[in-house]
């Protein structure tokens, strides 16, 4: 994914974010639980301020890693982020978004960087941030709008992401308009209809992907369509939770 593409679609979908928080009863319960509307933003300003301050510091040394080890290894700092936004401080949203961007703009995207997961390229660091802004969206009591390209690429990634955890290409997963990639090892097709085929929309993607619902409540309740062998994604999902 193209660094200004991504870096453009956390400034929009961040802008959506501050004037979703601003609506919201920072006491109200978010749906992360054990969490407030008011400790959602917090995290949201913490990770993103940290964005910032990677950008401005050193280039880090060590083994530059993706998409695929940042994934693994998120769940393991599930405590310490609980943490950090009980007892750190963070700027406002918007004030840190202000910030944290004009710092983007004059980096080196490649430039190595360290933050928990491990040491990524900064451009990656970036797409991260987008990956949280369009997800946490669904955490508001009032789930906003995403925007729609910072939501195309969020759903690309993750779907990518699953191919390689199911690779193969007996089931075509679709989640139009964002993507449809191939999944599972078993019959390969080579035209027409797939073996099997898995539909649903951006939104139920994420959630699945994320944790936020399971595969068996979204086929009960019709947001899933899946037809043909191999079908049932569950073994492969949560990618991130």
């Amino acid at each position: 994914m193209a660094y200004p593409e991504v870096r453009q679609a956390l400034e929009a979908q961040w802008a959506i974010l501050v004037s979703a928080f601003a609506r919201a009863d920072p006491a109200s319960p978010s749906r992360v639980p054990g969490w407030t509307v008011a400790d959602l933003e917090r995290h949201l300003a913490q990770t993103g301020q940290s964005l910032g301050n990677l950008a401005a510091g050193p280039p880090a040394q060590g083994t530059v890693t993706g998409v695929r080890e940042w994934a693994a290894a998120v769940p393991g700092f599930s405590d310490l982020i609980a943490e950090r936004v009980r007892s750190e401080p963070a700027p406002a949203l918007a004030e840190m978004a202000s910030i944290t961007l004009s710092g983007l703009d004059t980096c080196d995207p490649a430039k190595p960087v360290r933050q928990l997961t491990g040491v990524h390229r900064l451009a990656d660091a970036t797409l991260f941030r987008l990956v949280e802004a369009v997800v946490h969206g669904l955490d508001l009591p009032e789930q906003p709008v995403p925007d729609r390209h910072a939501q195309r690429i969020v759903v690309r990634v993750l779907a990518d992401l699953l191919a390689e955890r199911a690779p193969g290409r007996s089931v075509e997963l679709r989640i139009p308009p964002s993507v449809a990639v191939q999944l599972i090892e078993g019959p390969r097709h080579t035209r027409g209809t797939p073996p099997g085929v898995v539909e649903t929309d951006p939104a139920t993607f994420l959630s699945l992907a994320t944790g936020r619902q399971t595969w068996t409540a979204a086929v009960q309740q019709g947001l899933v369509g899946a037809s043909g062998e191999r079908t049932d994604l569950s073994p492969y999902l949560p990618l991130l939770s």
